[in-house]
């Protein structure tokens, strides 16, 4: 059976990327491979494996799903690496992902100079399709 892979991001209309995405894969009867990496050291797992849990429940109740939540390291720390480079690893995963669903933020010209584009990364590095979703 295969499984979407879902970037769970930002705040900004998360919820609603992963919802059409469990409504995709309760159509098609896929799985979902939920993907979170902490952009803050202050975010809470907890908090957000309930949030995810809850969106899934409300949109596609049994839908097989798996959470993986990556925490934020201490900004100190030496092997702290980008949103973007660990977004990129966790699609190298030992499974096949079917596509990969993200949200489609709209960024001002300013912000396109600093912010990195995730989508950008994630096309141009892996042979697999992205389904954008607006946010």
């Amino acid at each position: 059976m295969p499984t979407i892979f879902v970037a769970y991001g930002g705040p900004e209309g998360r919820e609603g990327v992963l919802a059409f995405a469990a409504e995709r894969a309760a159509a098609s009867g896929d799985d979902l491979y939920v993907y979170h990496a902490g952009e803050s050291v202050d975010e809470e797992g907890d908090s957000l494996r309930q949030e995810i849990d809850g969106v899934v429940e409300r949109t596609a109740p049994g839908t097989d799903y798996e959470v993986a939540i990556e925490p934020r390291q201490a900004e100190s720390d030496a092997t702290n690496v980008s949103t973007q480079k660990r977004l990129i690893d966790a699609i190298f995963d030992d499974r096949e992902f079917a596509y990969v669903v993200m949200g489609n933020v709209e960024h001002g010209a300013i912000e396109s100079l600093t912010i990195p584009s995730m989508t950008e990364a994630v096309l141009d590095t892996h042979n697999i399709p992205v389904v954008l979703v607006p946010v």
